[in-house]
Order: structure tokens, then sequence, then C-alpha cells
């Protein structure tokens, strides 16, 4: 009973944990997680870190790869320094984005290494560094022509198909002939370790050639340049000779070349001499005939003859050759297919002439050019 005569009603009671100990536990496990999160959160800003990309050890990183530096908050990058099979680049870093901003351009299978120097806010500094090794650069395996590879300097045909085999698939492969304009190479899609310079683009004939070869393959490696030599096959050149024996004619066209197929420039040569009986061997043409008048003109065309190794007369043969007593004349027109000098040899008489001149008995000797005087000064 309380003063005042109020009977019942509540009893005040001030109500306390079972265990005073749980609440010790709860306090000292905060107080210890806040001082554990502060110990971290100032080794974190005490202790300066940083990341390099592309990281070290990495192996084919293509050219065009950007290179960044990022640090822990806080912390200060106070050198960077960027080495290329160990010879300085100039760059520039820029604090804002952690990007090197290059003005170098690195080049296929080169060991690049990342240095960096890396201070705290209370002054403690670190060094990292990180290497990594760019794409293997671009390789021509190899060169064939018509099936058949080639080497620096060996003869080709002057119309091939010239095949480009690379270490690697290509996105884009050019040649350029004697210092000229670039020609694109046909990628092979199926092959695109491949590329073709069709037989469209045709070489001269006698010449060297010098090839500078340029690719860039799939994962962005590049052929800057390779320069590669190669002879074309000199031009499928007659040197005409005639002889004459007892009313009967014989022409000779000797090849400078052995003739791929006889058989095509039989069926290729066309003549107005009478009575002609034609031949053509693996190096020659004969042509027999009789019944030659001597106020006459005869044509002799060849349209196409193509050598062994691929030559073929610069321009369809066209020459004309007149008989007259003791003496033969024959002559190329509009063409530097025929060269050499048409002479006669006659068993009764034993003249000679030509062409080019001389008189009897004194003329040049077989092969010499119709261009040039004999006797030569």
């Amino acid at each position: 009973m309380f003063p005042g005569g109020i009977t019942g009603g509540f009893r005040p009671e001030l109500i306390l944990p079972q265990n005073m100990s749980d609440v010790n536990f709860k306090k000292l496990f905060i107080f210890t997680a806040a001082i554990v999160v502060i110990v971290v959160a100032g080794a974190w800003i005490a202790v300066p870190t940083v990341s390099i990309t592309p990281a070290s050890g990495k192996t084919d990183i293509p050219l065009g790869e950007s290179l960044s530096i990022n640090s822990s908050p806080l912390a200060t990058i106070g050198k960077v320094a960027v080495y290329a099979d160990e010879q300085p680049l100039a760059m520039e870093y820029n604090l804002e984005t952690g990007d090197l901003a290059r003005d170098f351009d690195l080049k296929p299978g080169q060991t690049v290494r990342v240095e960096a120097k890396i201070a705290s806010i209370i002054g403690l500094t670190r060094e990292f560094s990180t290497s990594f090794t760019t794409v293997e650069p671009v390789v021509v395996a190899d060169i064939s022509a018509n099936g058949k590879q080639i080497a620096p300097g060996q003869k080709i045909p002057p119309q091939t198909a010239l095949v480009f085999s690379f270490n690697k698939p290509l996105t884009q492969a050019a040649v350029s002939l004697d210092g000229g304009e670039a020609i694109d190479l046909q990628i092979d899609p199926d092959n695109p370790e491949e590329a073709t310079l069709p037989p469209t683009v045709s070489f001269k004939q006698g010449t060297n050639l010098l090839m500078k070869i340029m690719a860039t393959a799939t994962d962005s490696a590049t052929l800057e340049s390779r320069e590669f030599r190669a002879g074309i096959v000199k031009p499928l050149t007659l040197y005409g000779k005639v002889v004459e024996n007892d009313g009967q004619t014989q022409i000779e066209l000797d090849s400078s070349i052995a003739f791929a197929n006889p058989q095509a420039v039989r069926a290729a040569l066309e003549t107005t001499l009478p009575n002609p009986e034609i031949s053509v061997e693996k190096q020659k043409i004969l042509i027999n005939c009789s019944g030659l008048d001597a106020a006459s003109e005869y044509a002799i065309k060849l349209a196409r003859a193509d050598g062994v190794d691929g030559s073929f007369l610069e321009a369809p043969l066209s020459m004309t050759v007149s008989f007259k007593a003791n003496s033969t004349q024959a002559a190329s027109a509009g063409t530097s297919s025929y060269r050499g000098y048409v002479y006669t040899s006659s068993s009764s008489s034993g003249s000679s002439s030509g062409g080019g001149g001389g008189s009897s008995g004194s003329g040049p000797p077989p092969g010499w050019p119709p261009c040039c005087p004999w006797p030569p000064a």
C-alpha cells in the first residue's frame, strides 16, 4: 500500500540483462571492428599500390592496345617510363585517365616494359614494373609461281600467279612493283594465310623485278615491307636463215628458247610461200618450199609462240622474204619478236647476203642484228 490509501497498482522494476558479458562483447566487437577498418584504411592510404595494364607476362598484345596505370586513392604517380627491347620510348602520362598517351609505335615481337614510381600521402614510395610481348610479326613463309617455290633472283614467267604464303591469317596484303603503286593481293577466304597476285598483272620480259610486300594480320601485326627480287625470263626470240640447194629453198627459224608446245607453234604459223612443207622441232621451225618467183615477196606470220620457261614472243612475228638471183632479202615489220640476221647459203654459189647489207662473201655472221652495220666500226 502506498501512502494516501491507494491499494493495488504497478510496482516499478529495473530490468537488467541476464548476462552483462553479452553487452560488453558486442561493444568490444564493434569497437574492434572500427579499429580494424581504421587501420586497414590507413594502411591502404599509407601504402601506395598501382595496377598496370596489360599485366606482366602477357603475350601477343595487339599493337593498338592501350597502356594504362591506375593507382590507389590519394597516391601520386611521380614517374612513368616505357622501354621497348630495353630502349626508352618517349611518352606522356595522363594523370586524369591513367592512360599512356604514346607518340611512338610499337613493333611486332617487341618486349615492352612499363615502370611506375608511386608515393602515398605520407611520403612512402614504391616502384612497380610490368613486362609484356607484342604480337609476333608477320612473316612471308614462301613465294611460289605456278605452284613452284621461287628463291630470290630466280627467273619467273612474265605471266603467272604469284602466291605469297604468310605465317598468320591476313586482313590486308599488297605488293608494289619497281617502286610503283601498291597492288592489292587477293586473300584466299578459305586459307587467309595465302594471298595471290593474279596473272592479269604481266611483268616485262627480260627485266629484274623488285617487289615490296606489305601485309596486316588479323591480330593487328604488320609486315611493314619486305623486298624480294626476281628476274623475269627473257622473251622468246627467233633467228632466221635461208638455205638454197638445187632449186629447193629451206627457211630455218631458230628459237632462243625451246618451245613449250611445238604443235601449237605449227598451227599458229602462216606463210604465202609456194608448196610449203612446215615442221616444228623442239627449238626450230623449218619451212621447205619450191617454185619460188624471184619477182614476188612472200610472207611468214606467227601469231604466238611460247617457251618452256613461260616466255613468249613480245609481238606476233610478221616478216617478208624476197628472192633474187644469188640474193635473198628478209625483213620483219613492227615487231621485236624476230631478231637476228637472215642470210643465205647457196651450195652452188657460196654467196651470202642479208637485210643488213654486206656484199657477197663478206656478210655478217649468223645472228648479227639487222639494226647494226657490218662490219662494225
